[in-house]
């Protein structure tokens, strides 16, 4: 890279931290500080005091009560996550929710910028615009502040993960994946990226998850019984295939839903909380295609390292489409897949046809949710039928996302 180029990366890399700070941080911070109630923080923190009592973290009717015991709000929604999960809230056990809440926001800031941190550690090879791609990309991901406010738990997973890739990607299978099982236990999405390690036949780092997984199971047995670990595997798990979700109480159709399964919701309605049947079975087919056929691709395929990144970036977009609910806090798995697709551009490694779609893909995925939602509410009546493709931009975005990493996950270097 030319001394001008290194120059002006710098002052982007520079501009893009100040820029985060001061207009992404700082509005989403002023915005949880007047927060009391913990927004959907309140389900992991009432889940953690629930079990600290011997309760059950699963049973929304206790985790209610507690609240209700708080006289901070009425109810909360129903806990979601694998029971390790809960070991990472215990340091939660002794506050109040609100003081809970607010550090919870540091601390995801914190994994924020680890996240960043490890990717450029890992994709540092790739070339020198990598670090201020990155600073460029997380200073205008509107889904960060967005995470950071709503109290959501995406950060230390997609920290771990991308710690556990990119260990793995070093020749240090074992500790790769020890933490992507860490990963696993917080965000259960990211069990995608083991699926990919067997499809490269990395059964050590494979075998390492899941064995870090039973592993952080047994430690949270004091905190969370057998029984209860086994209903959440066997019952509750199960649930996230409908959307029923243990009983979570949010419209599949939300304006912001980013997934497959919402789109074929809208086609063949259910009851606004659950999956009809017909469309639970053909999102089931849809996904199951879309992963295989991945799979496929990327099991015949030979790699050079932008490629493999390419290809973990692309798993990362699937880990958005396929689940009932993929809402804006959650795109930060997006992260990646947006870095690697412009320094395919920057490489020529993505045909230029790519380039048009790819800044508009971009463009919807960095733009403000709530921003898009009131341009689509702010229609003459003439104009209505823009409404459906509004809501369904960043979902247009991802599979964008999806087509320009595949396409460099398969690709050579010399382009063919």
């Amino acid at each position: 890279m030319h001394e001008g180029t290194r120059r002006l990366g710098t002052l982007v890399a520079v501009a893009a931290v100040v820029w985060h700070a001061l207009s992404v941080l700082s509005p989403a911070w002023v915005q949880a500080f007047e927060e009391e109630r913990g927004r959907d923080f309140a389900s992991y923190y009432y889940a953690v005091q629930v079990a600290g009592q011997g309760g059950d973290p699963y049973d929304r009717a206790a985790l209610n009560r507690a609240a209700r015991a708080d006289g901070v709000r009425r109810g909360v929604h129903p806990y979601l996550y694998a029971p390790p999960f809960l070991l990472g809230m215990i340091w939660a056990l002794p506050t109040d929710l609100s003081f809970a809440y607010h550090l919870w926001f540091w601390l995801h800031e914190l994994c924020a910028l680890g996240a960043a941190l490890v990717l450029w550690r890992w994709w540092r090879p790739l070339g020198e615009e990598v670090p201020w791609l990155i600073a460029a990309v997380v200073a205008l991901m509107t889904a960060i502040p967005n995470n950071h406010a709503m109290g959501q738990a995406n950060f230390p997973g997609l920290l771990l993960a991308l710690a556990g890739l990119w260990q793995v990607d070093r020749g240090r299978p074992w500790l790769g994946g020890g933490l992507m099982g860490a990963a696993c236990m917080l965000k259960m999405s990211p069990a995608l990226f083991v699926a990919w390690w067997l499809v490269r036949r990395r059964f050590d780092a494979a075998g390492a998850a899941i064995l870090t997984g039973v592993a952080l199971s047994l430690l949270s047995l004091p905190l969370v019984g057998l029984g209860t670990q086994l209903r959440f595997y066997l019952e509750i798990l199960p649930t996230f295939g409908s959307g029923s979700y243990n009983g979570l109480a949010v419209p599949i159709g939300l304006f912001g839903n980013h997934s497959i399964p919402n789109l074929i919701d809208g086609a063949i309605p259910g009851d606004g909380r659950t999956l009809a049947p017909a469309a639970q079975a053909l999102s089931t087919v849809v996904n199951l295609a879309l992963v295989g056929g991945l799979g496929w691709l990327f099991a015949t395929a030979r790699p050079d390292a932008l490629s493999r990144a390419a290809q973990a970036s692309a798993v990362g977009v699937l880990i958005l489409l396929v689940p009932v609910y993929t809402y804006e806090h959650h795109l930060v798995f997006a992260i990646p897949a947006a870095v690697i697709s412009i320094l395919g551009v920057c490489r020529g490694r993505l045909p230029e046809i790519w380039i048009v779609p790819l800044g508009l893909c971009l463009t919807a995925l960095l733009f403000d949710l709530q921003s898009i939602k009131g341009i689509a509410g702010a229609l003459p009546e003439g104009m209505s039928g823009l409404i459906g493709p509004l809501r369904e931009l960043k979902f247009l975005a991802l599979v964008g996302l999806l087509g320009a990493t595949t396409t460099l996950g398969v690709g050579s270097p010399d382009g063919r």
